[in-house]
């Protein structure tokens, strides 16, 4: 079972059109209006709105499909994110970044590790930012929260190797998508032009990834760049 959560971005769709292919699937989304259905023949897809900041309503969704959840692959493309300088932003943006982009995160993980160490399989991907890891103005919050995931995933990919249950993030660069296009034309031509052959990424190559990392039993605690070599 692959389990997608914040599946209503253009990355999220184009991977449950892929994955959908190979295993029954469960996507989660915060607003419908921006959830595309994906075409299944032979699996099942699922599809679940679902309140990241909410610990109850993670339970929830857990015990709803709890029978369901059997050789889990777990990924997650939520992400919250506040433009503001440091001292501009208030106790609110810094709960709701760190609750979706950390907390839900690793309360999720709690709640998955022990189906998978009784199933003896499990496979976390992250998704982190490489525009994060290189710092910006006005990103301190959404900078903090990716790298903050990037440790607790190292970490969980040592606690529980021994149960055939991996670990990994991929750190993305800037991809042909919906999101990208929105931003102005001067940030755009600056971002585009720190990518060595001036490209944004294919869709599909997120994919090959993710199929790699599943496939592999031993690509553990990794942070995969896919950036075009930013």
């Amino acid at each position: 079972m692959y389990l997608i959560i914040g599946a209503s971005s253009d990355i999220g769709n184009e991977i449950a059109k892929d994955l959908i292919k190979f295993d029954d699937v469960i996507l989660t989304y915060r607003n419908i209006k921006n959830l595309k259905k994906v075409k299944t023949n032979k699996y099942k897809i699922y599809y679940e709105k679902l309140d990241l900041t909410s610990y109850r309503d993670i339970d929830k969704f857990i015990n709803k499909y709890n029978k369901l959840l059997k050789n889990i692959k777990f990924i997650n493309l939520a992400t919250a994110k506040t433009d503001r300088l440091i001292v501009n932003l208030n106790i609110s943006d810094i709960e709701n970044v760190l609750k979706v982009n950390v907390l839900a995160n690793i309360y999720f993980c709690k709640k998955l590790l022990p189906l998978m160490i009784n199933q003896k399989y499990g496979r976390f991907i992250f998704f982190t930012s490489k525009r994060a890891s290189r710092g910006d103005v006005g990103i301190s919050l959404y900078s903090s929260s990716k790298e903050a995931i990037s440790g607790f995933s190292k970490c969980l990919s040592k606690e529980y190797c021994n149960y055939n249950i991996t670990s990994n993030c991929i750190k993305l660069g800037y991809f042909k998508t919906k999101l990208f296009e929105k931003i102005p034309k001067k940030i755009k031509f600056k971002l585009i032009n720190q990518i060595p052959n001036k490209k944004l990424g294919k869709l599909k190559n997120i994919n090959n990834v993710i199929h790699t990392i599943i496939d592999s039993d031993y690509i553990n605690g990794s942070i995969i760049d896919i950036d075009g070599g930013i």
